[in-house]
């Protein structure tokens, strides 16, 4: 029989057709995939009258454990009592009403139960109660992962150091962590009435604006922006956002991250501030304004108010500049086995002292300061910081500082090593002189008694006094010549390779040798002295390989070589030419090369001798520096 015999056996009345209809139904109804219960509430226990297939199933009760009883057996001493009483209040008034609940299977396993009671009517009469009942453990289970998971994404967000936020497509906030109203002093109420662009200034707004549009678009921005606070402070930070859709993949807004970066910021600045200070201390003249300019760049730069440097004299470490806020006696000579700036120097490592102590390291007598730290200054000194706070200092703090001093250690060195090499040519100019007046004179008197005697005899013996006092003359000039090249070269300047060559072969005489110059380059050197330099080499070149020798300058990989193709210079003797009197030509001085030598040591240059292509000698300068000539001058 059909569903619709049935109905129309139960309108005509026919018992049969009544059975019949209430047997599909019931077959419906246990087929169903939820539990149905009817309930009389007519009777005080509300006692149940019909359970279908989907409860026995649902509950692992069989049809006659429930029939008679009320549904509240399913509970348990962790049911919520609040949903049982919504479910009672609706009975008594004759409502529907849903609620979820926790209730135990026959065996004692817990699951939750959707149930949703509807009054069944006769007329207006509220003849029974139908209760669908339908297992939500796995969905319930699910959305507590989920809040579980929101909550510890939640709590992660709120710890962050950076400011969490959620922009919507009209620019307003939805979502941000604690560490936003905790930036911009902003509270919570007064962030969710904000647009966006209220955060930032008013000259920032239209690249932030655009950034916006950009993430909105689809691509990851990074900008950097001040956030504005509630106070008007200005705190730089740096912008990441990118796009975020619902689970369909719809655009809803943008997620960003926003990282201070007021501590980047001041490393770049201050980086860029040491960087140009490097050149004024760099070409500072004196030792003095070194460590002056040192300890001025450290309070306007670094900000360290209290802050003195110290350099070696002896045995002690002498204040050689310090800051103006500085207490009086604030810095005084130390020993260099005292205090902190003694173990420093003694050391070479940097210290921080984050309080001061009169068993500690730092000095006793300084009671004015609380913390400190001490930084070499290369080999010369140490330089040292000082707070009327403790643990005022960090570990970039020091890093900051020992920048600095690199820089002061490398300008003392140079000062350093500039008055050495001064006193090394003042004492060579002092011999020089010497030689030229105590040697000459006696030289002058003899040859004009020479000349005294010629005319008062003719004897071929005075021929060969004149030759000596000659060959005297030749080796006082390569003698002066020799102390005044070995000089050390304190001043250079762009030298054209090829036209200091051209010069020096019209100075020297050549006969018949031919010069090719395969060089274009300029390198930096003395002029005077690089030109001295070649024209004994090529001097060389025609005294040793003949009148007819081909003389070649050309290109080395750090430097330029001169080579000829006389006979060369045997490898046993390419030591001993560079000394000074050495000589196979006679009447020859031996200073020739000696001179090469010494102004090559003069440059920082290095010379040797080797082979020529063609089987001569090659004079190899290396260590020079090229430099671009035209851009120089």
């Amino acid at each position: 029989m059909t569903a619709e015999k049935a109905e129309r056996g139960i309108a005509g009345g026919s018992n049969e057709a009544v059975r019949e209809a209430l047997s599909l139904r019931e077959q419906a109804m246990d087929e169903a995939p939820v539990g149905i219960v009817v309930t009389d509430p007519d009777r005080a226990a509300n006692p149940i009258t019909y359970a279908n297939e989907g409860f026995v199933r649902l509950t692992g009760y069989s049809r006659e454990d429930v029939l008679g009883r009320n549904c509240r057996f399913l509970q348990g001493e962790r049911t919520d009592p609040e949903p049982v009483e919504r479910m009672r209040a609706a009975i008594d008034a004759g409502e529907s009403v849903t609620v979820e609940l926790l209730n135990y299977r026959s065996d004692g396993d817990p699951f939750w139960n959707r149930v949703t009671i509807a009054p069944l009517f006769d007329g207006e009469t509220v003849t029974n109660f139908v209760g669908i009942q339908q297992d939500v453990t796995d969905r319930r289970r699910r959305e507590r992962e989920l809040e579980r998971e929101r909550e510890f994404v939640e709590q992660g967000l709120d710890v962050l150091d950076d400011v969490f936020y959620v922009i919507g497509t009209d620019r307003r906030l939805r979502r941000w962590n604690e560490r936003l109203p905790e930036v911009t002093g902003y509270t919570d109420d007064e962030i969710a009435e904000m647009d966006v662009l209220e955060f930032v200034p008013a000259d920032e707004r239209k690249a932030i604006t655009r950034s916006i549009e950009n993430v909105l678009d689809g691509e990851t921005e990074t900008a950097e922006s001040e956030l504005l606070t509630a106070d008007g402070e200005r705190i730089p930070h740096e912008f990441t956002g990118s796009q975020l859709t619902d689970t369909d993949g719809e655009l809803v807004g943008l997620v960003g991250v926003g990282r201070e970066v007021s501590e980047r910021t001041r490393h770049r600045t201050v980086l860029e501030s040491l960087h140009e200070i490097a050149t004024t201390i760099q070409t500072a003249e004196s030792v003095d304004a070194v460590c002056e300019r040192t300890v001025d760049a450290a309070a306007d730069v670094l900000e360290f108010d209290l802050c003195s440097l110290l350099l070696c004299e002896g045995e002690w470490l002498v204040p050689r500049a310090t800051s103006a806020d500085a207490p009086m006696g604030g810095s005084r000579p130390m020993r260099l086995d005292q205090g902190l700036a003694g173990k420093t120097f003694q050391s070479g490592d940097s210290s921080i002292v984050d309080e001061v102590t009169p068993d500690g390291d730092a000095d006793p007598a300084k009671d004015y300061y609380r913390s400190g730290f001490s930084v070499p200054v290369g080999d010369s000194g140490v330089f040292q910081a000082a707070s009327t706070d403790t643990a005022a200092f960090d570990a970039q703090d020091v890093e900051f500082a020992e920048l600095l001093v690199s820089h002061t250690a490398n300008a003392i060195e140079r000062l350093e090593r500039e008055r050495a090499l001064k006193q090394q040519n003042d004492r060579l100019e002092e011999f020089a002189s010497i030689v030229s007046h105590d040697l000459r004179n006696p030289l002058n008197v003899a040859a004009g008694r020479l000349e005294l005697a010629r005319e008062a005899c003719d004897d071929d013996n005075l021929e060969d006094v004149a030759r000596a006092h000659a060959r005297m003359e030749a080796l006082i000039d390569d003698l002066l010549a020799l102390a005044r090249e070995g000089r050390s070269v304190l001043e250079s300047e762009p030298v054209d390779v090829a036209a200091t060559v051209a010069d020096c072969w019209r100075h020297v005489e050549t006969a018949e040798a031919s010069l090719e110059v395969e060089t274009e380059r300029s390198i930096e050197a003395d002029p005077s002295r690089f030109q001295r330099l070649l024209e004994n080499l090529v001097r060389n070149a025609v005294e040793h390989a003949g009148p007819d020798v081909a003389v070649t300058v050309g290109d080395l990989a750090d430097g330029i070589y001169v080579e000829d193709d006389g006979p060369g210079i045997p490898a046993e003797k390419r030591e001993t030419v560079f000394e000074t009197g050495y000589s196979e030509r006679r009447g020859g001085t031996g200073f020739g090369l000696g001179i090469v030598e010494r102004i090559c040591d003069a440059h920082g240059w290095d010379v040797a001798v080797t082979d020529g292509a063609d089987g001569g000698a090659r004079f190899e300068l290396t260590g020079l520096e090229f430099v671009d000539c035209d851009r120089e001058r």
